[in-house]
């Protein structure tokens, strides 16, 4: 899909007439330009900042020689550049026809067929692309088209030499997640054309289903799953030679994957002799599949965008594998009077968002609950009247993080460059508190200080301390390299601790919020990705979420305790506050794990006893043994302890019922 043209942009890259704008990705812009006798080429040039550093100019004009070698059928040979321009730019063959993502999201997955010979045209392609010495390094199904005479893979802007060093920064990732391989996320300077292998096992399996096979709602989850779970293939049929294949290409050891000239040779094999490739539809679909919002986070972290829509819509929004639909409940759980009532029920429920709820806080006082959601609502509930009390509109993207003042009279909301505050009796808009200009500026996390003089603004991969009156910053916290995750403070306001997508760097950084000074940076040794983190009620312990839940003593900085139980991944965790009956508990949501057919995790929420570490009780929704496809994430308590909020949602594809805020009674 070729857009007009913005009046910013250029009109004549070295010998082309620009005609038109393609996309733009994390390296550059995209546009459609003609040679002076009219071949169509596309050209991409380089972002600013990165044509400031002369150490990639000099990788990249050696890896546009390299890339000038590939040929075959089944790429877009790189038929120009200049390196040394004032900004950098390379043109490549220009292939009409829809990328494999829109016509899936489009049209739904392909035929058996379709899929191995799309397969063989893939691997041929990464053939020539190995033999030249190269490796590609972001195969997606936006980045293969599907031509009139057969697939071809395009952007070779990040293609990296075997023999060449780190091209990147330290701390940054080149690539799109979902379609990583392993190594590539613990070490990218190292990959072989066995990472390529990998990421076309990726690109079939969601061919074949319509979702990649480790998809997940964040970007901590999808590392995960990739570096420690096994493909999720529902869809491909099992001992078949597309399911034997895929997985094959999936094995976690780059070793133990076929190489690419096996792969050809077994689709060659085994798929048809007529092309069964889909005929093109007459207009591009840019539409995520069941009109689902595409999350910002799971495609936005360490400092790379994937494609715009314009050329291609990121698979991760598809999270889980399909199944059969659940009713919903005509009846709102009521609370019972017994004495020895089961309290792992929900006793009340607050609907109203249409899409998924991302962000949700409780204020200080108990009265009031705020969510934030992809329907670019913000929406107040009286937890007293257990009802909605009024719905804010003005945001432009889905609302990502939200925070009460201390007071309660204001609430603030987080956008993509945008931080907005709101009456929180009326519901009317008060300011729009900050706005940000960089394409990775989403503020993902919002908490205020106890005193209520400073907000913690997470945005892009910094923390922003800020006067929530006048939106003046008076610190800015930086040393993470991927988007911020989730901020909090101790109760003494003297700490802000943060995690963030740092892959292969990850942990829990602690500042002194007086000076933004860095303390310290927890890390238990290995490669585990936090979602969330918060402090115990006095202050001396705190939790960080994920794969498990990890305590540690905040005095020496060392890990006291690991909890884990059923949940592969724990998407929200929060510690019970003081003054509540019965002992100090934490409370981790297992948001974000592999839901099937037959599934009951993901609705759960596992309740612990903090100073012995035992299970104590384990909160559901719906009939424990009934298959149900949906997930719990993002936990609240109210101050007194006694009422638990959990934001429950149905997987994708899953239309039976919608988000709600279920609320559990604590003894």
């Amino acid at each position: 899909m070729v857009e007009p043209l913005a009046p910013s942009d250029p009109r004549r890259i070295g010998p082309y007439r620009i005609e038109g704008r393609l996309g733009a990705g994390g390296m550059g812009q995209v546009f459609l330009g003609s040679s002076a006798a009219g071949r169509k080429v596309a050209l991409k040039v380089i972002r600013p900042e990165l044509a400031a550093t002369a150490q990639f100019r000099a990788r990249f004009a050696r890896e546009v020689e390299a890339a000038r070698r590939v040929g075959g059928f089944h790429t877009a040979q790189v038929v120009d550049a200049d390196p040394e321009a004032a900004s950098p730019w390379l043109a490549a063959e220009y292939i009409p026809g829809l990328t494999l993502q829109q016509v899936v999201t489009a049209h739904g997955p392909l035929a058996p067929d379709a899929v191995l010979r799309l397969g063989a045209g893939i691997a041929e392609g990464l053939a020539a692309v190995h033999k030249c010495g190269l490796v590609h390094r972001d195969l997606k199904p936006g980045n293969v088209i599907l031509a009139d005479d057969g697939p071809r893979i395009i952007d070779f802007g990040i293609a990296h030499a075997l023999d060449a060093g780190p091209m990147t920064h330290t701390g940054t990732i080149i690539g799109t997640y979902a379609y990583m391989s392993p190594e590539q996320i613990r070490a990218p300077a190292r990959v072989t054309p066995a990472s390529d292998v990998f990421s076309l096992g990726s690109v079939l399996a969601f061919a074949a289903t319509g979702r990649g096979p480790f998809d997940a709602s964040t970007v901590p989850a999808i590392v995960h799953r990739i570096t420690s779970e096994a493909p999720v293939l529902t869809g491909i049929a099992e001992g078949g030679p597309l399911h034997t294949l895929v997985r094959h290409c999936l094995t976690k050891d780059p070793a133990g994957r076929p190489p690419t000239s096996e792969v050809l040779n077994r689709l060659a094999v085994t798929a048809p002799a007529v092309p069964p490739v889909p005929a093109l539809p007459p207009r591009p679909a840019t539409a995520p599949v069941d009109d689902r919002p595409i999350r910002r986070r799971s495609v936005l972290f360490g400092g790379l965008a994937a494609a715009t829509a314009a050329v291609a819509v990121p698979a991760a929004v598809m999270l889980w594998p399909e199944g059969e639909p659940s009713a919903e409940p005509k009846d709102k759980p009521k609370a019972s009077k017994s004495p020895d009532r089961d309290i792992t029920k929900p006793v009340g429920e607050l609907k109203g968002h249409e899409n998924d709820i991302e962000s949700m806080a409780v204020s200080r006082d108990g009265k009031f609950l705020a969510t934030g959601g992809y329907d670019k609502t913000l929406k107040l509930w009286d937890l007293t009247a257990g009802r909605e009390k009024a719905t804010c509109e003005g945001h432009t993207d889905a609302v990502i993080s939200v925070a009460f003042g201390a007071d309660g009279a204001t609430v603030y909301s987080g956008a993509f460059k945008e931080l907005l505050a709101w009456d929180a009796n009326s519901g009317a808009a008060k300011k729009k508190l900050a706005a940000y200009d960089s394409e990775f500026d989403y503020v993902s996390s919002l908490a205020m200080s106890p005193d209520g003089k400073t907000l913690a603004v997470g945005v892009g991969s910094r923390v922003e301390l800020m006067d929530p009156d006048l939106g003046r910053v008076r610190e800015t916290l930086e040393g993470h390299t991927g988007s911020m995750y989730c901020v909090a403070f101790s109760p003494d306001g003297r700490t802000l601790a943060s995690v963030a997508a740092d892959v292969g760097k990850s942990g829990v950084r602690l500042w002194d919020t007086a000076d933004g000074r860095s303390l310290r940076t927890l890390r238990d040794g290995g490669d585990r990705n936090y979602s969330g983190v918060a402090f115990s009620p006095d202050g001396k312990t705190l939790i960080a979420n994920g794969p498990g839940i990890q305590l540690w003593d905040v005095a020496s900085g060392k890990l006291a305790r690991t909890l884990t139980d059923q949940h592969r991944y724990l998407g929200s965790a929060a510690y019970r506050p003081a003054g509540a009956s019965g002992k100090a508990m934490v409370v981790g949501g297992g948001g974000f794990v592999e839901i099937t057919k037959t599934d009951t995790v993901g609705r759960t929420v596992s309740v612990w006893d903090a100073d012995s570490g035992k299970l104590t009780a384990t909160l559901v929704v719906g009939d424990p043994k009934r298959p149900l496809r949906a997930s719990i994430s993002r936990l609240a308590f109210t101050p007194d302890g006694r009422t638990l909020a959990g934001v429950f949602r149905p997987a994708p594809g899953e239309n039976t019922f919608k988000p709600s805020v279920q609320l559990w009674k604590l003894p």
